[in-house]
């Protein structure tokens, strides 16, 4: 009986069932991180014109969100230095912060995104809102691993610096804590400048240069103040 069923099944082989995959476009994240590192313009041009889905420019986003709170414990809570621990104290309640600035890290990339593109279009940019954001989430991906790479080295001089004072001096413990800002600077300039097809990004990165060092003024001379106000200070 088993036999006689057995033989009325049609013969089936794998060869014979066809599926349609679709095919994956573009290069990978650490290609393209690789590509950025040489040639940022050259690198954001190939991804918008990939035409990136949403979910792909927010994992972009959130990818970065990971790297630079890696970056942000082992400068601050791992081996901070005196100078920087002095000027950035680590806040009392670091889970919290670190949970919420996680959220709004990501929402400030979009409305940053936004005014980016504003603004570039004011300056006689044609960049899309989409390109954009994409240029915009990409810069903070790659220069991302750059912060952590200044962590590790301001970690390094941190746990030195008992043998080596010298290495405390503002002029030792500074640079690796804004490498990765300015790593973002350069690498945002260059990508928001092919996205609104500026022929040059020399002027982009004077004007971003200009913004990101008013700013990190104001963090130093009024960061902590507000942290205290916030009730977020040990």
């Amino acid at each position: 009986m088993t036999n006689e069923i057995a033989e009325d099944l049609p013969e089936v082989h794998l060869a014979d069932v066809k599926q349609e995959l679709e095919p994956v476009k573009g290069m990978s994240v650490w290609a393209r991180m690789r590509l950025s590192y040489r040639d940022m313009r050259g690198a954001t041009r190939t991804l918008i014109e990939e035409n990136p889905s949403e979910a792909r420019l927010l994992f972009f986003v959130l990818l970065s969100d990971v790297i630079f709170f890696l970056s942000f414990g082992v400068r601050l809570i791992v081996s901070p230095s005196a100078v920087v621990e002095q000027a950035l104290p680590v806040p009392a309640q670091l889970g919290v912060l670190l949970i919420g600035a996680l959220f709004l890290r990501t929402a400030t990339m979009y409305i940053f995104a936004g005014l980016v593109c504003l603004t570039g279009r004011a300056f006689g940019g044609r960049g899309g809102v989409k390109a954009v954001r994409a240029a915009v989430f990409w810069a903070s991906l790659v220069s991302a691993p750059v912060g952590v790479l200044g962590a590790m080295i301001s970690a390094g001089f941190a746990h030195l610096e008992p043998s080596m004072p010298i290495l405390g001096n503002a002029l030792f413990a500074w640079p690796p804590v804004l490498i990765g800002i300015l790593a973002f600077v350069v690498f945002l300039a260059a990508g928001t400048a092919e996205a609104h097809r500026f022929t040059k990004t020399t002027p982009v990165l004077a004007v971003y240069a200009v913004i990101t060092l008013v700013l990190l003024l104001a963090a130093l001379l009024f960061g902590a103040d507000l942290m205290a106000a916030l009730g977020l200070s040990q």
